[in-house]
């Protein structure tokens, strides 16, 4: 029971960060935190990841936000923090299987949207979407 509820607070969470990436290109920090404190209290009642595996998936979105800082903001910070926190929830693997499909995702997106002239190469967009729409597609196995 206990995993299901830190799927919904991930699932809840990249909702209401992918709408705000996707209108504002801003999330706000206290929805994040919200979630990782929600989600770090639902951790010890649900022994299906270790704690380490937790950790390491933690880390991994700390990694990201490195990446921000080292290049200045060409990657957003507040993709690194959600990913931060989908990493408490998911373990090292589900959150690498998680960022390694949102990547796929955007780059396709982004090769379209080169191909058809819409976008050029020094344009942004939103990555949280992406996270929320790999989150979804990885979580149809478990309903089938």
């Amino acid at each position: 029971m206990w995993e299901y509820i830190i799927r919904g607070l991930i699932g809840l969470l990249l909702v209401t960060t992918a709408v705000q990436d996707f209108f504002t290109k801003k999330i706000k920090l206290w929805i994040i935190m919200l979630c990782a404190l929600l989600i770090c209290l639902c951790i010890p009642f649900c022994p299906a990841l270790t704690i380490i595996d937790r950790l390491m998936g933690f880390i991994m979105g700390i990694g990201v936000v490195l990446l921000s800082k080292i290049t200045k903001g060409k990657i957003g910070s507040g993709d690194g923090l959600v990913l931060c926190v989908t990493g408490l929830g998911l373990g090292f693997w589900g959150n690498l299987e998680l960022f390694a499909l949102a990547l796929t995702i955007a780059a396709a997106f982004s090769a379209g949207l080169l191909i058809l002239r819409i976008a050029g190469r020094k344009s942004s967009i939103p990555f949280i979407p992406f996270l929320l729409i790999s989150y979804i597609i990885l979580l149809i196995p478990v309903w089938a």
